[in-house]
């Protein structure tokens, strides 16, 4: 099981002579922005949030918790990597050693971290190493995760006081988290820590979601394929695994129960709003490449389906195949529908 590499004898949580730091950029997350604050709290001396006019709550519910030290976020549009250099430059004026780790609201750190090997790398770490870690995705029933959704990404970076030489891309979206050291001292694998991923765990939120995704990649990038922005956003149907329950005692043991505090019926509509907004602005018909028009999405609106009868059959092979979209063939047929530009 993937933690079997806990270890139990007891150690340091933390290293009283280092900062922890999470940072975490937030639009309308109020569904679960209190069951993060609650279990981040616990190990974080400061958690950082850069907050992107939300309508939800989401304001009042970081401002509840004595760590936060909340940010406003200008921005109009979305643009990740504007808001995590936010969230850095805001970091980096606190003194002292510091340890960032760049968390979503809907991630929490796995099991009892306290107790792991790699915890105890974290947070005996030298200035300018950077921290890898993979996902562990819930799935709708948290009693089973996917396995497959589980690359490695950069997560945590140790730094202190001295002016930072980084490489840091300008990403509207899909970004990277924190600015990657051009020197670093080494890049740290940690096997035996996850983030849980709570997302899939609300379906239609995150449903709405994987739409906005869509919408606004095509609405910045007209020239990207409606089938790569498919396959891309509607992963194939994997068999999942039962969920260690041990991932959640570092919260039951501190009397927190994570789902108790989430809120289920939050069904994104800000997300629906913004792809309407986005719509209206550029005209159904530029979006009419998306497989978005089947959705409950325009029932009750005044916006008709663009589409003719070869983009739905399009997106009824799109749907089709999606489970065996990894295969050769399917390869191939995409590959010849994105050079013919339908």
């Amino acid at each position: 099981m993937i933690f079997s590499g806990l270890i139990h004898k007891k150690k340091s949580m933390k290293n009283p002579n280092i900062k922890l730091i999470c940072l975490t950029p937030v639009r309308n997350e109020a569904w679960i922005l209190k069951a993060f604050l609650t279990a981040t709290s616990l190990w974080a001396d400061y958690i950082i949030i850069a907050d992107q006019g939300s309508t939800d709550g989401s304001r009042e519910i970081a401002l509840s918790f004595s760590k936060v030290i909340l940010l406003d976020n200008p921005a109009k549009e979305m643009h990740q990597a504007q808001a995590r250099k936010l969230l850095f430059d805001k970091a980096a004026e606190i003194k002292g050693d510091k340890i960032l780790f760049a968390l979503d609201a809907d991630e929490f750190l796995s099991g009892n971290f306290t107790h792991t090997s790699g915890w105890t790398r974290i947070i005996n770490s030298k200035i300018g190493e950077a921290f890898c870690f993979r996902w562990l995705t819930l799935s709708e029933n948290p009693k089973y995760y996917d396995p497959l959704i589980n690359s490695w990404m950069f997560w945590a970076l140790h730094i202190d006081d001295t002016i930072y030489d980084a490489i840091y891309p300008d990403n509207y979206i899909h970004e990277w988290r924190l600015p990657y050291p051009k020197n670093p001292i080494s890049e740290i694998f940690v096997e035996d820590i996850y983030f849980i991923h709570f997302a899939h765990i609300n379906k239609l939120r995150q449903a709405n979601k994987i739409l906005f995704y869509q919408v606004i990649t095509k609405y910045n990038e007209p020239q990207k394929s409606a089938i790569s922005l498919f396959r891309m956003y509607n992963n194939q149907s994997h068999s999942l695994l039962p969920t260690d329950q041990s991932i959640f005692d570092f919260y039951t043991i501190n009397g927190i129960d994570v789902f108790s505090l989430l809120d289920y019926n939050d069904e994104g509509k800000y997300f629906k709003k913004q792809i309407l907004k986005y719509i209206k602005e550029k005209g159904s018909v530029y979006f009419k490449s998306l497989d978005i028009w089947h959705d409950s999405l325009f029932k009750d609106i005044n916006i008709s389906d663009p589409r003719d009868y070869t983009t739905k059959f399009l997106h009824a092979y799109l749907r089709y195949t999606k489970n065996i979209s990894e295969c050769k063939i399917i390869k191939s047929i995409d590959f010849i529908l994105k050079k013919i530009h339908i």
